[in-house]
């Protein structure tokens, strides 16, 4: 893997495993980016489950990330803060974070949105739905794959993770499409077989490179 194709991006939300382990999973297999996204938690919950994933974390080849909050990025001791479409802009972020934070994800949907996150030098860019997923209450309108060849143009040397409804049986599509970075929530958050289904991902991966 290089520094902008890493693979597997890996989201926390609603995990049928404790924290930890998912955490000493993802570091086990060297995931780059294992972000925390618990839409539902009070700011109280939410720095509690960061302080346990970063005692796991930190110190390894796997960066901890916030989910959308500057605020609870600085004050957990992130690696990473990922912004959406209706959080604080990044230059806002990055003041808030005062330089606590190393690195910044931006969320996009469309290729506008693609066009506005690369003239704002995110270290990577998330793009989805590539397919329908109810992960979200609001979902924004399906991508497909057929958009991602673009994504990556326009993108340049920013990695792009591909990410929504991306399942074992749908992720070789994704891939064949161009992308090289995936990021698949409920597959693994859905399952006491975490670590089988990362391995099995990887490989995957690995061989499509």
């Amino acid at each position: 893997m290089t520094k902008n194709n890493f693979g597997l991006y890996l989201i926390i939300t609603n995990p049928s495993l404790p924290y930890k382990e998912i955490a000493k999973t993802a570091v086990k297999y060297k995931i780059k980016y294992l972000q925390l996204r618990e839409k539902d938690l009070s700011d109280r919950e939410i720095l509690k489950a960061a302080a346990e994933i970063i005692s796991v974390t930190r110190g390894t080849d796997t960066k901890f990330v916030m989910n959308d909050r500057a605020d609870l990025a600085f004050l957990s001791g992130a690696d990473c803060l990922h912004l959406g479409q209706d959080d604080v802009c990044l230059s806002d972020a990055k003041k808030i974070c005062k330089g606590k934070v190393c690195e910044f994800g931006l969320s996009t949907h469309n290729i506008e949105q693609v066009k506005d996150a690369v003239k704002q030098n995110p270290d990577y860019i998330g793009f989805g739905p590539i397919f329908k997923t109810p992960t979200k209450k609001k979902p924004d309108p399906v991508t497909g794959t057929e958009k991602i060849k673009d994504v990556l143009a326009i993108a340049g040397d920013i990695p792009v993770v591909a990410i929504g409804g991306i399942n074992k049986e749908n992720i070789q599509s994704v891939l064949n499409a161009g992308a090289k970075n995936v990021c698949m929530v409920r597959y693994f958050m859905d399952t006491s077989d975490l670590d089988e289904r990362i391995s099995d991902t990887l490989s995957i991966l690995r061989k499509h490179s």
